[in-house]
């Protein structure tokens, strides 16, 4: 294919896969209607709904005014990034070998001795290596006034339990791919409720801010606005409103938070098998998670009054 067929077809397609199709009004000269958040998309935050017209013949471009595409121009380039900065997810796991089993187990073992009586030990009848879903984001956060500032955030969520968090470890920890020797936890949360939690999360943290820079922008609004009334004073009230619905636009404090980078995160979880020995003595089921250093509620597996099986006794 060569460049001239490529970078065609590559626009055509990033426009299809948008929902626009564009119309050939002249020969060689299509036109295209760029919604508001698309146009910002291309053309920063300033830009404006409106039809744009465009070809990939120069003379044509010369003769009616048409945007010219064609290898390194400003047009073919906006589309590169927004197609850059499209969210991409892919998938990743953290090995259980990254993880000191033994002092898991130590750990485990001294939680639940605290809440159990002087005279209980715990030995070990199995290990089962498991790994737990997450869903993993990293999102842009965009503080718009007159000015911009943008800073990234990363957040996952439990698919098991639909909790929110921050991620602890480094992603540089994780190898790429699901895991293929382990199973996997059942998800028992949607990738729609998903995402909800982490809106509702990433929300609620906004709201915790200071946002002493909205109160400034504000401030600095109403004294456009009254310049505005002082240099219009006397035209008609139809032309005030018009230039302070554009003030506002451009220049009102908002919040804007976008998605750009996911993954399907696999998260070892060491499961053990205990026998609990006291007065009675009881096989127990616990999970433990090395992402939240959680252990998950105790299963009474089964309960009997008999002596322990030969085990390895926890350290």
């Amino acid at each position: 294919m060569t460049v001239e067929n490529a970078i065609p077809q590559l626009v055509f397609k990033f426009f299809q896969l948008l929902g626009k199709k564009p119309v050939e009004i002249r020969k060689g000269i299509w036109q295209v209607h760029l919604d508001e958040a698309l146009a910002k998309e291309l053309d920063g935050w300033r830009a404006k709904e409106r039809l744009f017209q465009f070809t990939f013949d120069r003379k044509l471009a010369d003769t009616y005014g048409a945007e010219f595409i064609s290898p390194g121009s400003y047009r073919l380039d906006t589309i590169l990034q927004a197609i850059r900065k499209q969210a991409a997810l892919s998938r990743a796991h953290l090995p259980h070998e990254l993880f000191h089993e033994p002092s898991i187990r130590r750990s485990v073992e001294d939680r639940l001795l605290q809440k159990a009586a002087a005279s209980v030990r715990y030995y070990v009848l199995n290990l089962d290596n498991s790994f737990a879903p997450y869903l993993w984001l990293i999102s842009q956060v965009s503080y718009i006034t007159h000015q911009r500032r943008d800073e990234l955030v990363s957040h996952c969520v439990n698919l098991c339990t639909g909790r929110v968090m921050v991620p602890p470890i480094s992603n540089h920890l994780f190898v790429g791919g699901a895991p293929v020797s382990a199973r996997i936890r059942r998800r028992r949360v949607t990738y729609k409720q998903a995402y909800k939690n982490l809106c509702q999360h990433i929300t609620s943290e906004l709201e915790g801010q200071d946002n002493h820079w909205a109160e400034e922008a504000w401030e600095a609004l109403y004294r456009e606005e009254e310049k505005l009334a002082q240099f219009f004073e006397g035209s008609p009230d139809e032309e005030l409103e018009a230039k302070r619905r554009i003030l506002r636009e451009n220049h009102a404090p908002r919040v804007l938070v976008r998605p750009i980078r996911g993954a399907l995160l696999y998260v070892p979880n060491f499961t053990y098998r205990l026998m609990e020995v006291g007065l009675t003595e009881r096989v127990m089921q616990i999970t433990y998670d090395p992402l939240t250093h959680e252990i998950s509620d105790s299963v009474d597996v089964q309960a009997a009054h008999m002596q322990p099986a030969k085990s390895d006794p926890l350290p």
